[in-house]
């Protein structure tokens, strides 16, 4: 692994995407820079700060900072513990051919009042960040459409896990319950895909038993009624959409029919079925009231 004392000068290939990782020496000294291009920077190792003109802003591990185009700036590392960088440059015609990525990055300036936006990652937005980066560094070793799509794709998710992040400035928050908030998240976001309490008690740090007690005084239930709920939630907007059942359950995390119509009713009082039967017959009377 190389340790620069020197930033490296990239300039963007023709297709506007350009990912990278610095891993700065103790050594490392930057002069002011000022780019034509935007970076979004990840600091998974070391701390520092990013100063411009006359101010600064600090920086830690797992935060993620964005630097517009044209601002001035300079990265300062705490020599004691350098900061490695993976960054993500793009510039705005790549913008501008993006609907989705206009969208993102006008949110982020009306969420982010700041020269310099930063977010704190939770141990869920990390592992998500850090994803998207190393696909992107192996994508971008190839040419192709298929390649510079999948870049876009990962630029999309990292402005998302930017929008989603905890903002530096409020106030602190135990790293701990940090973890937790992340495996809500993490429930959130995938409680159609396999989940058990072992490992979110993991991205935790903590035994099972007490990730299950720490929830259930969190939510008032168990990590399974939480998890059973959410997918009958969405199975139920898959019913009305669809009206299949067995696509309904599968699209939900549900693998076991006999299983999902069990959980299904004794959450809704009524059986899959019924339930389609139910809104097939309120559509009806939406329509006949239209007419």
């Amino acid at each position: 692994m190389e340790r620069r004392s020197r930033p490296a000068y990239h300039q963007l290939p023709e297709r506007g995407i350009l990912v990278f990782e610095s891993h700065h020496s103790s050594s490392f000294s930057m002069p002011p820079e000022r780019r034509t291009f935007h970076k979004l920077c990840w600091v998974p190792v070391g701390h520092g700060s990013l100063e411009y003109g006359q101010s600064r802003v600090t920086l830690a591990r797992d935060e993620l900072i964005f630097v517009p185009a044209e601002a001035t700036h300079r990265f300062v590392d705490d020599h004691s513990a350098p900061m490695t960088l993976v960054m993500a440059y793009f510039s705005d015609e790549v913008v501008q051919q993006s609907s989705p990525l206009t969208a993102l990055l006008a949110e982020l300036k009306k969420k982010f009042r700041d020269p310099f936006p930063q977010v704190k990652l939770n141990i869920y937005r990390r592992s998500g960040v850090r994803d998207s980066f190393k696909r992107m560094l192996a994508e971008q070793l190839r040419h192709d459409a298929e390649s510079t799509a999948m870049l876009h794709a990962g630029l999309l998710e990292l402005l998302v896990h930017f929008l989603r992040g905890d903002p530096t400035g409020k106030s602190a928050v135990p790293s701990r319950e940090q973890a937790f908030e992340g495996s809500l998240e993490y429930i959130d976001d995938l409680f159609h895909t396999p989940i058990r309490v072992k490992d979110l008690a993991d991205m935790c740090g903590i035994s099972s038993r007490r990730y299950s007690d720490i929830f259930k005084q969190r939510t008032g239930k168990t990590v399974v009624q939480y998890l059973n709920q959410k997918r009958v939630n969405y199975a139920q907007e898959r019913l009305r959409e669809t009206g299949q059942i067995m696509y309904a359950a599968v699209a939900a995390g549900f693998s076991d029919a006999t299983h999902f119509y069990r959980v299904f009713k004794r959450s809704t009082g009524v059986t899959p079925g019924q339930y389609v039967e139910s809104s097939v017959e309120a559509k009806a009377k939406e329509t006949a009231a239209a007419t």
